[in-house]
């Protein structure tokens, strides 16, 4: 009898110990990464500690912790599931937003290069004018 109850002690604190926040109130589209690459949830689900929450546009989803914490996590987000203390501490960043004016990388490059072509071509029309035009081709 002792030895059963051992196991089952041990069972419950081993299956406490692998999850250590509930998904919860998912809604839209809403990914969960635990080692084995980012896969869609749509239910109430235990996560594991070190596991990776996305929340995708228009996306919600709420993470309660044992110790009580609950965060909710907001549309173009990730989020990272800690041990302990996770309402003390902000583990959740901006996934998908490029900046608050929704810019991304390749477009602050290629607007660089716009702008950077028009001074060239303004500065090239205002030089003087007795230099004699040579083609780019000679």
């Amino acid at each position: 009898m002792i030895r059963l109850v051992t196991s089952a002690v041990a069972v419950f604190a081993f299956a406490s110990a692998a999850s250590a926040a509930t998904l919860s109130d998912v809604s839209g589209s809403v990914l969960v990464d635990s080692g084995q690459g980012f896969k869609k949830v749509s239910a109430t689900s235990d996560v594991p500690v070190g596991s990776r929450v996305m929340v995708t546009r228009g996306g919600k989803a709420m993470l309660a912790y044992a110790d009580g914490c609950e965060k909710s996590l907001a549309a173009n987000s990730i989020t990272t599931v800690v041990d302990s203390g996770a309402c003390a501490q902000s583990s959740q960043v901006a996934a998908q937003s490029g900046g608050g004016l929704g810019l991304t990388p390749t477009m602050v490059i290629g607007g660089g290069v716009v702008i950077g072509g028009a001074a060239a071509i303004i500065i090239g029309a205002s030089q003087d004018n007795d230099t004699p035009f040579i083609p780019v081709s000679q």
